[in-house]
């Protein structure tokens, strides 16, 4: 009798099977953002066993890994929105705690919310490219505030206290309002 369902394997067709070997050596590949000019894709990898960050030529298609960590996962966010700048987020020690970092041309990192107990998330660029938007657990770890953090001298302040748990959502392009999401 033929097998006419494709969603049961047919007998005669052969199953790849894969070794353990194949298993742990996959990599993977997340975080992607795309330079100001269009010539270089930031991404993070694990192919050297803990998640760094990587920049891609367009043009060539060599891969350069940009940050080093053998213990601490580094997730790539974005280049800053006029130079090949980027923001990234790690934690320390498995604490879940990620922090958000600015890695500069020179190779330099710095952590931009440097709490010892803080938690922060990217939030996303402002419209005016001038600065961007994160939360920030800092004030009550049970809450994310949100905060706005100009990139010219990377200073930040309060726009929004979350004292009921609601979501961030997203800001309008002339900052005036914030939409949220209450679940």
């Amino acid at each position: 009798m033929e097998n006419n369902n494709p969603s049961i394997p047919s007998k005669s067709k052969s199953i790849r099977r894969y070794s353990i070997e194949d298993f742990v050596n996959t990599e993977s590949v997340v975080s992607p953002s795309i330079s100001f000019d269009d010539e270089y894709i930031l991404y993070s990898s694990d192919k050297t066993g803990v998640f760094n960050a990587y920049i891609i030529s367009v043009k060539d298609g060599r891969a350069k890994q940009i940050t080093q960590s053998v213990d601490d996962p580094i997730y790539g966010i974005s280049f800053f929105p006029d130079d090949y700048r980027i923001l990234y987020t790690s934690n320390r020690g498995g604490n879940e705690l990620n922090h958000i970092y600015v890695y500069d041309k020179m190779g330099n990192s710095r952590d931009l919310t440097p709490g010892d107990n803080e938690k922060a998330v990217f939030y996303g660029w402002s419209d005016d490219e001038k600065s961007f938007f994160y939360g920030s657990n800092k004030r009550d770890s049970k809450f994310m505030d949100i905060y706005e953090m100009e990139i010219e001298t990377f200073t930040s302040r309060q726009l929004y206290e979350n004292k009921e748990g609601y979501q961030f959502c997203c800001v309008s392009k002339d900052k005036r309002y914030m939409a949220f999401i209450k679940h």
